[in-house]
């Protein structure tokens, strides 16, 4: 099993559902280009397509083979991209970007690049000083949790330093403006989160119209962030799917 990120966070995203698999999974958290002390690229209008190739390429360096490819928000978008150049096993996309409006999507990009810009203006010191108060931190996660009080300090420091040195501010100029219009020659599992303000829950009827074979799910009471919302049901989504893709190639002739 593969997990890709969202723009502007690291592979340290994935810890709450790690922490849920146990050691189920033999699993690798990989960071994206430009996030992570990762190198970026000339980044331009096919900027997912060209992040796909590179994961694509990793995986080979890796010896990842026919993999289970899991990605969050632009990760999402990622991973579906990354079925149509290379083999994988299915693919589990969490509130993916792409199939949003124009409109929301220059939001969202606005949202990351304002949240990113602020963050690296602070510094590391002041960040943390922030995040540790209750009230600070609410304000800081609106609009990526719909439960910004459970999110520990420590995990709101990270994520906030994850994005103030990734290249998400330059990366949405172009992210904004993506649109998936492939196909996905694997099984799909979509998720959604009903409370997410980014990736609205209604972009799942467009996913239906492009990839009318796919699994939804839909997380109640989450945000954006569903592997802090509900690390318990996003594990669970992922798993099943991951057992359901098992059972398809057991009888695979």
């Amino acid at each position: 099993m593969v997990l890709l990120h969202g723009g502007g966070a690291d592979a340290r995203a994935w810890t709450p559902v790690l922490e849920r698999f146990d050691g189920r999974w033999r699993v690798h958290a990989v960071n994206l280009p430009g996030h992570g002390g990762e190198p970026g690229f000339d980044y331009d209008a096919g900027v997912i397509t060209a992040t796909a190739r590179r994961v694509a390429d990793r995986l080979l360096d890796l010896g990842l083979v026919y993999p289970h490819v899991v990605g969050h928000s632009m990760g999402g978008a990622v991973a579906l991209e990354l079925a149509g150049l290379t083999p994988v096993a299915g693919v589990t996309a969490l509130c993916p970007i792409g199939f949003w409006t124009r409109p929301r999507a220059w939001t969202t990009a606005a949202v990351l690049r304002n949240a990113a810009r602020l963050s690296a203006f602070v510094g590391p010191a002041t960040r943390s000083r922030l995040l540790a108060d209750p009230v600070m931190r609410r304000l800081a996660l609106a609009a990526f949790s719909a439960k910004p009080s459970l999110i520990r300090p420590q995990v709101a420091v990270a994520a906030a330093s994850a994005l103030a040195s990734s290249d998400i501010v330059t990366m949405t100029k172009f992210t904004r403006r993506y649109r998936f219009r492939g196909q996905v020659p694997c099984p799909v599992q979509f998720a959604w989160a009903a409370k997410d303000r980014l990736v609205p829950p209604a972009d799942a009827v467009r996913a239906r119209r492009l990839l009318p074979r796919a699994l939804h799910a839909f997380v109640p009471g989450s945000g954006h962030l569903v592997m802090d919302d509900d690390p318990d049901l996003t594990a669970s989504i992922v798993g099943n799917h991951a057992l359901r893709l098992l059972c398809a190639d057991a009888v695979d002739p």
